[in-house]
């Protein structure tokens, strides 16, 4: 993917992103958002998981995604390489 293409996917992931309207566990403010993307990172000021949007989230039904709370655990692709870890398998 190249850097425009990367970075028009962050533009479509962001506006369509859910945290800043209704999740319970977002911090106001919190930048950037759209954690469920690669290279974005966990939040620095969410502190505590409480009840999460992602399953309801355009981003995730579009792109089939299976984890919750980005925000706080890393992307997608960072929480599924975590399970193949932990699961044994490298």
């Amino acid at each position: 993917m190249s850097r425009e293409e990367f970075d028009a996917k962050m533009v479509y992931v962001t506006s369509k992103c859910l945290c800043t309207t209704n999740c319970p566990t977002y911090v106001k403010g919190d930048s950037p958002i759209g954690y469920c993307f690669p290279m974005v990172g966990t939040s620095k000021n969410i502190k505590w998981e409480k009840d999460c949007l992602c399953e309801t989230c355009p981003v995730y039904k579009e792109y089939d995604l299976t984890h919750t709370h980005y925000c706080t655990r890393c992307s997608q692709v960072c929480q599924a390489y975590k399970m193949e870890i932990g699961a044994g398998h490298e």
